[in-house]
């Protein structure tokens, strides 16, 4: 549970900090939407919701394994989801 809410290594504090690198929108809250590096509008609480308009993903790099994460700093993005698919990258997390 620790891993979930607690701690610089968990679940929710990867996906803040992947969600800061995303570009603010001027007038709106900076919490709620960003956009991605394609000028995308993301929607923070439409995380991996691929239904949703304003849905994101994080992606990473196509060769970035555990132990590269692990060692520098993650090269790690938000993107919107329809986007995705077109830049057939490998999400950061697995399918359950």
């Amino acid at each position: 549970m620790n891993a979930l809410f607690g701690g610089p290594y968990s679940t929710h504090a990867k996906r803040v900090s992947i969600w800061n690198r995303a570009a603010p929108i001027p007038g709106c809250d900076k919490a709620i939407w960003r956009c991605d590096d394609q000028g995308r509008i993301i929607r923070w609480s439409d995380y991996d919701d691929r239904f949703s308009r304003y849905g994101w993903t994080i992606l990473r790099e196509r060769r970035e394994g555990r132990l590269a994460q692990t060692l520098r700093p993650s090269a790690a993005k938000p993107v919107h989801v329809s986007q995705a698919d077109r830049f057939d990258a490998a999400p950061l997390h697995k399918a359950a």
